[in-house]
């Protein structure tokens, strides 16, 4: 009996040496903690992912390039968990490289073919994606030169009160108050981030222009429309000012096709284009007259309604 008992355990001794060992999850134990990945990755498709079963782990990398970050990012789901505590989590060190060393290993599995068609599909979805995001840059930098446009112009009225009155030139505590030198060196400040913000969102305005203007010779629908402006023109002296005011303020780098047209005829400003523009058109337009007519209230030449 005794010697049954130690030839079974040299036999599940034997057998316990022919199972391979689970080597990485040996080493390597689940985090306490691994913050998730960051919400702009998860906003697109991993670029590749790999599923090793030998770990139980599905390996996630991320290529993500903007004007200012660029980031190679690895995350991982552990399938050896409990399905309810499985999540995307950023990737250990150790689990990078692990990683890392299989993605490499599977791209050199493709073709120069396969290659080919992932290049291709990444630069897709990366003008797509860039093209989404212009109208909430070019949204976000008019906030900006807004910004930057009350900057300069309350600098200028204190630096302007200050050569009327002669008061504050050195700075004053109790409204904490900078000096006349410190104060026009932050108008000269300001005046410069005006300027670069102005050319940022014209920049952008016309990437914006190039990707309407693609789509509206896809087979956009063009409209014609009118509208009353004979109480502007006094105001601009010339109908082709009143044009080009237009021209400037609304969609200025999208009025090139050919099948646009803006003009005054007898009193009212003909539009042909598509029909967001004609309605940016009708909201300048009525913008126009409700400034002119302000001004006109606060000289007095027109009586406010009582």
């Amino acid at each position: 009996m005794r010697s049954l008992g130690v030839v079974s355990a040299l036999l599940l001794g034997a057998l316990g040496a022919c199972v391979p060992a689970d080597t990485w999850s040996s080493r390597v134990e689940e985090p306490p903690y691994m913050p998730p990945p960051p919400e702009h990755l998860l906003r697109k498709p991993a670029d590749f992912r790999i599923l090793d079963a030998h770990v139980r782990k599905e390996f996630f990398l991320y290529l993500y390039e903007d004007e200012s970050i660029r980031e190679e990012v690895v995350t991982v789901i552990n399938y050896a968990l409990p399905e309810g505590s499985r999540a995307q989590r950023l990737a250990t060190r150790d689990e990078a490289d692990y990683a890392m060393g299989l993605f490499i290993a599977d791209w050199k599995s493709h073709g120069q073919e396969e290659r080919i068609q992932y290049f291709n599909r990444r630069h897709a979805e990366e003008m797509y994606r860039k093209s989404t995001q212009l109208d909430d840059q070019i949204e976000h930098k008019k906030v900006e030169k807004k910004w930057w446009d009350t900057e300069v112009f309350n600098l200028e009225s204190d630096l302007q009160s200050r050569q009327n009155t002669g008061a504050y030139a050195g700075g004053d505590e109790k409204f904490n108050l900078a000096d006349t030198p410190a104060a026009q060196n932050q108008l000269t400040h300001a005046k410069r981030m005006q300027v670069l913000a102005e050319a940022q969102l014209a920049i952008l305005e016309y990437k914006r222009a190039i990707r309407d203007s693609q789509y509206a010779r896809a087979g956009a629908v063009f409209v014609d429309s009118s509208m009353r402006v004979e109480d502007l023109l006094p105001h601009y002296g010339q109908p082709e000012r009143l044009v080009e005011d237009v021209r400037t303020h609304v969609q200025p780098f999208s009025w090139g096709l050919s099948e646009v047209r803006l003009q005054v005829v007898g009193g009212q400003l003909v539009v042909r284009h598509t029909r967001d523009v004609v309605l940016m058109v009708r909201d300048y337009v009525e913008e126009l007259r409700a400034q002119f007519l302000a001004k006109a209230r606060e000289k007095e030449l027109v009586p406010a309604k009582q």
